[in-house]
């Protein structure tokens, strides 16, 4: 019987040892994954904490959450703005409600202008901060 499409031991491919670069490749593209799969549960995760606590607790939940997250991170957070704010200035001043206005509020560069101050706001004060909590009596402005 002729088995012409048989292979010879030598002839599988799947028998090859694989070359630096194909590990290479391989890991590269594993870790990658595996980190985009962690990426995605985390966030999931997180949404679904956010929302059970939201739906049970409503913003009272969530001021304590992020009191929960001050204390366990070793942070001092606060609300910038509410969505409320904007949707005020929206209606007072053009008339309308925009549901996604919160959202499209992150992505202006007035936002970013705001945080950008936040933050060098915040090197200025913690100076002040902890010289206030050892005692030190601020310098007199000229």
């Amino acid at each position: 019987m002729d088995n012409e499409h048989e292979f010879e031991p030598d002839d599988n491919p799947f028998d090859a040892e694989p070359t630096r670069e194909e590990l290479a490749v391989w890991l590269s593209e594993f870790m990658n994954k595996s980190a985009d799969a962690e990426i995605m549960y985390r966030s999931h995760f997180c949404s679904l904490i956010v929302n059970r606590i939201f739906s049970e607790f409503g913003y009272e939940g969530m001021c304590e959450l992020l009191m929960s997250i001050d204390k366990q991170s070793g942070w001092i957070t606060d609300i910038i703005i509410e969505n409320n704010d904007i949707d005020d200035i929206l209606f007072k001043k053009f008339g309308v409600y925009d549901r996604d206005a919160i959202r499209k509020a992150r992505e202006t560069d007035a936002m970013a202008e705001l945080n950008q101050k936040i933050w060098r706001l915040r090197k200025k004060y913690s100076k002040l901060i902890a010289d206030e909590i050892m005692g030190v009596k601020p310098e007199p402005k000229a």
